[in-house]
């Protein structure tokens, strides 16, 4: 909980990046999801990016997609949400079910910095919130007890999951 308090201190309440309709006044929950399949030579340069520079591939697409946020006007604090498998006990090995947890990565693009050192503060983070893992996001954000409104979801409003299986 100490970690979560402090690593998610002072989020905003909500991104503002430009949209082709004004947020309705409470959610309708018909957002939506974008798709995109990457070709295997933009895998293969993206996978030479995260090798070289220590990351994974979920990495690299996360500061790419929070650095567009900035610079379509979301600002330099950037939250997303992302799912986790919940699976850190070997004893759920060989257990049937759905364990996964929902994780706010959070990142900071002030100062403009490089590709390569957005890079560095998303796998640090990324990495500290992976150890930090085991606390239900539900029980995060009672904890954290944001600002609620009917207009949109509490810590984050943009999720990036990767599924990299056929």
């Amino acid at each position: 909980i100490d970690y979560w308090t402090n690593a998610l201190a002072d989020l905003p309440d909500q991104l503002s990046i430009p949209t082709d309709r004004p947020r309705p006044a409470v959610m309708t929950y018909r957002g939506d999801y974008v798709t995109v399949a990457i070709n295997p030579e933009l895998h293969q340069r993206l996978a030479d990016l995260a090798r070289s520079t220590g990351t994974s591939l979920f990495m690299v697409l996360q500061a790419g997609l929070a650095s567009l946020l900035t610079r379509l006007g979301a600002g330099h604090d950037i939250p997303l949400g992302s799912p986790i498998a919940g699976r850190t006990d070997q004893n759920l090995d060989h257990l049937i079910g759905f364990f996964v947890n929902t994780l706010v990565l959070r990142t900071d693009t002030t100062g403009d910095p490089t590709f390569t050192q957005l890079l560095n503060q998303v796998r640090e983070t990324s990495l500290a919130a992976y150890a930090h893992q085991d606390v239900p996001f539900e029980y995060l954000v009672e904890i954290l007890n944001p600002t609620r409104t009917l207009a949109h979801h509490p810590l984050f409003q943009i999720m990036l999951a990767l599924q990299n299986a056929p």
